[in-house]
């Protein structure tokens, strides 16, 4: 064993501060998941420990299982404590880059710093460099260090990474736990088996605290068998516990014949086309797929069912697991947890490992855009790893934002993106009749207005089956208060039970407030309101870390402060009293099912958690977060309908989350005052790209007010002083609308000029596949630049990449081949494709044939003289518009 180790990477100075729980701190708790790892594969002898309570070296070691001179350092571990306010920045980092390249085994050995301290911006910068060497781009690092690109240095920098972690050591500890019982040789099931596991877990820790602080360096190794020792009667991996044995023949059996809960079948749409895709199709599609839309759109739904028939039709195996259970370099063990989550026991990491390492199986991931974006970044990396092979199991990302979802994928990947399609007519009126069917058959109250007819015990059929106009009553009362949101099944389907009890609603947010109501009813809650504030407050802090769940430790130290809040505003009194309406109200469960086992406390629906935070902001019990992210869209909009937000918090919106304006719009009926001018031109201004001063001047005509963008004076003006309407773009306000509701209105009406494109004479017919392939990408690489051009002009500043990524690729990866029945044009040339960063286009009789594995990824057909009859800024636009209403609202464009 070389006498450098990592430990002379410890910095000389100490960081105070350290995050405990149970007595057990974030350092400890990886050295216990390392202890694991050794223990799990019998080609590592064992760990090597120093440190004191903020800091912890730990080396992995390879080879002979003993304590002498032949192991081998695999992997160099630092573990660091860091609170906040303090942050890792560029010089602190650098340091401990340049101190582990003086180590002797840094020429052979991986090394990485875990901190549950946060990177700074400059921080940041250097864990992108590290990583950027780990992929081959030497010059970030390189110009970080002041070295040429060559030098040995970069080669060390190419095998060290950092990775940040705040507010995981309870996690960290319940993974530990979770993993010693779902190895115990007595079974996960046992009586004990919680109990046993955390006393080994707790014996582990006594042994790394003790051998952490001795001096002697070989005594400071725990060699494999003594942890086998401590970890006394946990197994290797049972032969029921492997995926290519048992395992996968028992998941895909539970799998077909889960009960799944949807009283309409899901139709999917591609991008921004409305054809439909049915779930039985999602098989033949090849490669990531991105699955996004708004909550409530019926995303999971979709997931489950697609489980079900993949495994009840072709034994397929989908494993869907949850993006909330992912922790920092944890995609197997996230992978695990959605397999045991199915069949119903504990599972070791080494179970998603294998699962991973699938090529016929698929792995879903839902939620990743509902998770702290540090995570997310974690996530990308990982995917990024395991997508480079090319061999193992397909990837399906599911999420509300698109282009969220899109970013933890490598740039260089090709997806199909599908949408949940909203119901429609036919949908909204079978699950009309399914729900009030069941309403019926419960000893519940009828619909009002419905027909009374006399009660047969005998005639079941007739009391399952209302009369068709009894639906299209409670359906038309839906629609009339949600609008286009009806199209939502959750929202629909919680309206129509509303309706169905006689109980009248607005909007979304009165919408969840009597769904609120009708759950504590049921279990006779009566402090529901004080309930639903200390949910908000924890909820809203949760959300401002960019998540809606917590483990059960995180969930009692949040419950308390928020208990602890009500009580100093003089709000509450018995703090039991909340308690137990929580527990009773089921308003906040443990999620077993899609939340794996990991015990991990959730709302009912993840937007249940937007609804708390929103009600508690409408309150005035907590503010809205410094900065707004995707993530927060739906509370900014349910709090909107509860309270309109101030003049402040709306620029505020406007500069961080301007396409929330839209919706939110909705919701503005404050009164005109003077100040409306100054406000519609500070909003215009920020949602708008030119970055110049936008004037409006308003003036009133009886009781409607007119706005008009003009080059030189905002304020109101009189109707004999005001300009023509067509002298500027204008918009003539209902007595209703509000100042923000006249921003967005004429924020569209600019967006719409922009958006206008010549058309141009298309090119001749192609006659022959090869000119067709020509035509073809010459029109893609115009299309590229328009779409660069509009973006320009019409994005917010703030809202630009999250524009061009919900717009997707420009590029096509297809084959061209002659149309054996004429298509739409007679002697016509058709083409497969899918979108891509690049153009690559070759005809069907091509040496260059793609490979099948290739031909199998395409997910378009068209006819090359359709592609081409629109000119590459039309089609731009219509991209753009498309991606702006999905964004924004459905049909605002």
């Amino acid at each position: 064993m070389s006498p450098c180790s990592v430990a002379e990477v410890r910095e000389t100075a100490v960081v105070s501060g350290v995050d405990t729980v149970r007595g057990i701190n974030y350092q400890h708790c990886h050295a216990l998941l390392a202890a694991l790892d050794v223990v799990a594969d019998p080609s590592l002898a064992g760990i090597r420990v120093e440190g004191t309570d903020d800091i912890l070296d730990l080396e992995i070691h390879s080879g002979s299982h003993t304590q002498d001179a032949g192991t081998v350092v695999s992997r160099g571990l630092q573990m660091k404590t860091r609170l906040k306010p303090y942050t890792w920045a560029r010089s602190e980092l650098v340091a401990i880059v340049r101190r582990w390249a003086r180590c002797t085994i840094s020429a052979t050995s991986e090394f990485t710093l875990l901190t549950d301290g946060e990177l700074s911006p400059t921080g940041l910068a250097v864990a992108e460099a590290l990583e950027a060497a780990r992929s081959g781009n030497a010059v970030p690092v390189a110009g970080l260090l002041g070295i040429s690109a060559t030098d040995p240095l970069c080669a060390v920098a190419a095998r060290m990474s950092i990775v940040s972690e705040p507010g995981t050591v309870e996690a960290l500890y319940l993974a530990a736990v979770r993993e010693v019982r779902s190895r115990l040789t007595r079974g996960p099931f046992h009586p004990d088996a919680e109990q046993a596991a955390t006393d080994r877990v707790n014996e582990l820790f006594v042994l790394v605290s003790k051998r952490s602080g001795l001096a002697d360096p070989d005594q400071r190794m725990i060699s494999r068998e003594e942890l086998q020792n401590v970890l006394g009667g946990v197994s290797l991996l049972a032969a029921a516990d492997r995926w290519a044995d048992c395992l996968r023949t028992e998941y895909v059996a539970k799998a077909a014949v889960e009960g799944v809960d949807s009283a309409v079948t899901p139709f999917l749409r591609t991008g921004q086309t409305d054809d439909r895709i049915t779930i039985g199709e999602l098989a033949d599609i090849r490669g990531p797929i991105l699955l996004t839309g708004h909550t409530g759109s019926g995303k999971s739904t979709v997931v489950k069912l697609w489980r079900v028939v993949s495994a009840a039709e072709a034994g397929g195996s989908l494993v869907v697991c949850q993006a909330e259970a992912y922790m920092p370099q944890g995609l197997d063990r996230a992978v695990s947890d959605g397999v045991g989550d199915l069949v119903g026991r504990d599972l070791p990491r080494a179970v998603g490992s294998q699962v991973l390492g699938d090529p016929q199986a698929t792995v879903v991931i839902d939620g990743v855009s509902e998770i702290p974006s540090r995570f997310r970044d974690e996530l990308a990396k990982e995917l990024r790893n395991h997508l480079a092979g090319g061999h193992g199991a397909r990837v399906v990302l599911v999420g509300r934002d698109e282009s969220v979802c899109a970013n933890a994928l490598p740039s260089t990947a090709s997806s199909t993106r599908l949408h949940p399609h909203s119901f429609g007519p036919a949908e909204r009126l079978e699950l009309a009749s399914n729900v009030l069917s069941n309403w019926m058959s419960s000893s519940e109250s009828r619909v009002p207005g419905m027909a009374h007819r006399e009660e047969d015990p005998h005639q079941l059929v007739a009391k399952s089956d209302p009369p068709a106009h009894e639906c299209r009553v409670a359906l038309a009362q839906v629609e009339h208060a949600l609008g286009d949101a009806s199209g939502n099944p959750m929202l629909l389907r919680m309206a129509l039970e509303l309706v169905a009890g006689g109980t009248a609603f607005t909007d979304r947010a009165s919408l969840y407030e009597l769904t609120v109501d009708r759950m504590a009813a049921r279990s006779n809650v009566a402090a529901v309101r004080l309930a639903s504030a200390a949910l908000g407050i924890v909820f809203a802090q949760l959300l401002d870390e960019g998540r809606r769940y917590a483990n059960p430790l995180e969930w009692e130290r949040l419950l308390s402060q928020a208990i602890g809040h009500l009580e100093a505003r003089g709000a509450l009194t018995v703090a039991d009293g909340v308690r137990e309406s929580l527990m009773r109200s089921g308003l906040v469960n443990a999620a077993v099912e899609g939340i794996g086992r990991t015990q991990l406390l959730a709302p009912v629906h993840d937007s249940f958690a937007d609804y708390f935070a929103a009600r508690a902001h409408a309150d005035g019990l907590v503010v809205l977060p410094s900065t707004l992210v995707e993530n927060d869209e739906n509370r900014l909009l349910l709090s909107a309908q509860m309270k309109m937000l101030s003049n402040e918090e709306c620029l505020k919106v406007a500069a961080q989350a301007p396409f929330a304006l839209v919706r939110m719009s909705e919701s503005d009926h404050r009164p005109l005052d003077d100040r409306s001018p100054d406000l519609v031109s500070a909003l215009l201004g920020t949602v708008l790209p030119d970055g110049d001063p936008c004037h409006v001047t308003m003036w009133r005509d009886q009781d409607r007010a007119t706005a008009q963008i003009t080059t030189s004076f905002t304020g109101w003006i009189t109707l004999a002083q005001a300009p023509d309407l067509f002298a500027g773009v204008s918009t003539i306000a209902e007595p209703t609308d509000g100042p923000v509701t006249i921003a967005v209105r004429l924020w569209r009406l600019v967006l719409r000029q922009r958006l206008l494109s010549q058309k141009r004479l298309p090119p001749r017919s192609p006659q022959s596949g090869q000119e067709a392939c020509l035509q073809l990408a010459a029109h893609a690489a115009e299309t590229a630049v328009a779409l660069e051009h509009i973006i320009g002009a019409v994005a917010p500043r703030c809202a630009a990449q999250r524009l061009r990524q919900t717009v997707g690729l420009s590029g096509m990866t297809g084959t061209v081949c002659e149309d054996s029945i004429g298509g739409i044009y007679p002697h016509g040339w058709s083409v497969n494709y899918r979108q891509s960063a690049t153009t690559n286009l070759v005809t069907a009789d091509s040496d260059v044939y793609p490979a099948e594995d290739d031909i199998n990824k395409y997910n378009s057909t068209a006819d090359v003289r359709s592609l081409l009859s629109a000119s590459p800024e039309q089609t731009a636009s219509k991209r753009i518009a498309g991606a702006i209403n999905e964004l924004a609202h459905s049909r605002w464009l």
